[in-house]
This record gives structure tokens, sequence and C-alpha cells, in this order.
């Protein structure tokens, strides 16, 4: 009996590990869709995202504004549906790295060691969306999203 439990414990179905993915990709979907959104439309966070590109020195800041809130916008839509899961997720990997290496990595304090200074990175969010992303890019939208319904339905 206990064997049997344990068994279970330790088995691992595709089908039951696809769930987390599942709520993950909605989840960061809705984030960066929200967030493209409110940057795209709020006068405020519209000027924010301008200064924040200008002071980080990515050059033609007042487009590479629009372009990166658009992007967020709607692949972030397309994430959380799954349609194009993986090309969605890898641009939206490609923004939160660049996100992290002009402005994040600045929260971290500088003179210290290693594991400290790894422990700051992991507290930042960026790296964190970069790693359900990549799960995303690795593993694809999955039966539940829009590409599972095209690959059943065409091919």
């Amino acid at each position: 009996m206990y064997g049997y439990d344990f068994k279970r414990l330790l088995n691992t179905s595709m089908a039951s590990s696809d769930y987390p993915l599942v709520i993950s990709r909605v989840a960061i979907g809705g984030f960066f869709f929200a967030t493209g959104y409110n940057k795209l439309f709020v006068p405020d966070n519209q000027h924010l995202m301008l200064e924040t590109i200008t002071s980080a020195g990515i050059p033609f800041p007042e487009v590479m504004a629009v372009f990166v809130s658009f992007c967020e916008c709607a692949l972030g839509l397309s994430l959380a549906a799954g349609l194009l899961t993986r090309i969605s997720a890898a641009v939206l990997f490609i923004i939160s790295l660049v996100a992290l290496i002009t402005v994040g990595v600045n929260y971290i304090p500088e003179g210290i060691n290693f594991l400290t200074w790894y422990s700051w990175l992991l507290y930042l969010p960026e790296p964190l969306y970069m790693l359900i992303c990549l799960m995303l890019m690795v593993r694809g939208g999955l039966g539940y999203s829009v590409d599972g319904w095209l690959l059943k339905r065409f091919f």
C-alpha cells in the first residue's frame, strides 16, 4: 500500500504537469498585456516608459517606447491565448532580458559576494519572467492553447 503511494508521489505524468505551465502562460501573458496596454494608453505610463528607455540609453527612445509597449501588449495577449506561443515567449524573454540588463541590475548593491548578488538578482521580477518564458519556448502552448487547437485541426 505505502509503496504504491510513494510511486504515485514520484511519478510525473505529462498531462498533470501541463496545468501549472498553462496557468503560468496565461498569468504571464495577462501581465505583459496589462503592462503593455498601460504603457500605450495611460499618459503617465507613456511618459515613464519614455524616461526609462531614454535613461537606459536605448537608441530611438520615442520609437522604441511605443514599439516595446506594443510588443508587450500584443504578444502578452497572444501568449495568454496560446497563439504563436514560442515566438511570443521568445520576444518577451528578450524584452525582459534588456529590462534586466539596462534597469534591473542597477537595484543590486555593489561590492557584495556572489551568493548575495544571486539572491538579489532573483528578487527582481525580470529573471522570473525570463524563466517562465524559457519554459514556454521549450514546451510551447501545449494542448490548452490556440496553437494546440490549430495543430489538432489542421495538421
